[in-house]
């Protein structure tokens, strides 16, 4: 369980902040997706790292986040990441190996907060 569990409720507060300068100020992004039922749109802050394909985000405060789960059951959607949109496909769980992917400090502070897991996507300008 991360240790970020224990304020699952922060996001609340914080995404209306951080959201309209996520999409601007790498390595904070802004995930556009749609909800599984009821079909809205999201868009939600997070922290999206570069691999050689896409992008990968740690799942902080829990694994079973809702942006997560409508991405999985969506196949993809889109980012925004440093002025430029993206859109995300093939998105895939990955486990505590992923942080082997994330630049070395950025996977040691996710080892040690207790970020176990991660969603990778590939990902294509537009």
């Amino acid at each position: 369980m991360p240790f970020l569990s224990r304020f699952s409720g922060l996001p609340k507060y914080l995404n209306p902040v951080l959201r309209p300068l996520a999409r601007f100020v790498p390595p904070m992004a802004v995930l556009h997706h749609r909800g599984r039922r009821s079909g809205r749109p999201f868009d939600t802050p997070v922290q999206a790292f570069r691999t050689r394909t896409g992008f990968i985000v740690g799942l902080a405060y829990t694994p079973d986040a809702n942006w997560a789960r409508n991405i999985l059951a969506a196949g993809g959607g889109q980012i925004s990441r440093g002025g430029r949109r993206y859109t995300i496909g093939r998105p895939r769980r990955r486990g505590p190996e992923a942080r082997a992917d994330l630049p070395a400090p950025v996977g040691l502070m996710m080892r040690k907060l207790g970020i176990d897991d991660f969603l990778e996507f590939d990902a294509t300008r537009g």
